[in-house]
Formats: C-alpha cells, sequence, structure tokens
C-alpha cells in the first residue's frame, strides 16, 4: 500500500523527512525495512544551532553523504532493491536529474527556501520540475511568483510545480539550486522491474 507523502513536524527536519518521502515515493509500505527508516532517524539532524542545539541547524551535507554511502552497502547486503548516487557541484546537470526521473527515480536536492533546505523531485517534463517539498505552506504563498506553483491535491507525488529556469538557477530563491559549486542532490532509482 502506498502512503502520502508527508511534511516536516519542526523547522529543522527537511533532510530526514525528505529522504524518508524519497523512500515512500519510490516503494510500497511493506516493502520498506525498519532498519532503513532508524539509519535515516539516526544520521540525520546532526547539525547545531549558534547556541549549542543538535539537530536545530538541520541535516548536513557529511550526513547526506554518509546516508548515502550507508544506503548502497545495505541495499547490497540485504537484496533491497535501489541504489543511491549523490552528485555535487559540476556533476549536478538537468541531464543527470532528467534521466534518474526517466527511469522510475526520484532526485532528493538541497535547494534553497531562504535558507538552504532539502525536497525531492519525483517527475520532470521539458519546462518544469514536479517537488514534494515537506515545509508546509498556506497555498498563496507563491502567488506572486510565478516561477513557483502550490498544488494541493497530489499527496503521493507533489506538492509544487517549479519552472526549470527556476530550479537550475544560481539564486538563492526558493527552489533553486543556487551556486553550482555547492550543488548538492541524490539520485535514487529502484533497481528491480517495479
Amino acid at each position: 500500500m502506498k502512503n502520502p507523502l508527508r511534511f516536516q513536524v519542526t523547522e529543522f527536519d527537511c533532510g530526514t523527512v525528505s529522504l524518508l518521502n524519497a523512500f515512500t515515493y519510490l516503494f510500497e509500505r511493506e516493502e520498506i525495512p525498519a532498519e532503513l527508516v532508524k539509519a535515516i532517524h539516526k544520521y540525520t539532524l546532526d547539525c547545531y544551532d549558534e547556541f549549542g542545539n543538535i539537530g536545530q541547524g538541520g541535516t548536513s551535507r557529511e550526513a547526506i553523504n554518509k546516508l548515502t554511502h550507508w544506503i548502497t552497502r545495505y541495499a547490497n547486503s540485504k537484496n533491497f532493491n535501489i541504489i543511491c548516487n549523490r552528485l555535487e557541484g559540476n556533476d549536478v546537470t538537468l541531464d543527470k536529474i532528467t534521466n534518474c526521473i526517466k527511469n522510475k527515480g526520484c532526485v532528493l536536492i538541497r535547494c534553497w527556501q531562504k535558507v538552504e533546505h532539502y525536497s525531492i523531485i519525483t517527475n520532470i517534463d521539458k519546462k518544469k520540475a514536479y517537488i514534494f517539498d515537506p515545509y508546509y505552506l498556506d497555498k498563496y504563498e507563491y502567488d506572486k511568483d510565478k516561477q513557483v506553483k502550490i498544488i494541493l491535491n497530489k499527496p503521493f507525488t507533489h506538492n509544487r510545480i517549479v519552472t526549470l529556469k527556476r530550479l537550475m538557477g544560481e539564486s538563492k530563491s526558493d527552489f533553486s539550486l543556487g551556486e553550482i559549486s555547492r550543488r548538492e542532490v541524490v539520485l535514487i532509482n529502484r533497481t528491480d522491474k517495479k
């Protein structure tokens, strides 16, 4: 059975929730191993805020890197049908993102939403990316931004539609991947024929 994708419960758990959403999107509930969910919770929310509070700085790039390697090792040892490929900087291209999506995958992205923020891309076409953003917003939030649209009736796939121009932009506008040298995505694909 498929579950709807989830929203954050704090201001800081976008990385945790987006990783869980990636697997929720790709797999039936019965297929997702509890060990995977536990590892995501264990490794994310590793950053400190300016007062030394753990977790209140969100999830670091290092944690995403560590999880990508852990998931790959786990998948190989447990015959879990998934492959993750973390890309940084110039290696993050629209072609690689599109190929992942077209091969029945999804893409964890580190984008901007006032600060660096994690979301997932579940679909893409020639002009737009279909994103599930775990940060719940009012339906009118982007009424003045013609490059982002909030969608309320697709809880299993996406809740934002973002132009590719914005996504691939180097600004710090919401849903931009930002400066090329700082970009980070994880391509996540099922390896079975489902």
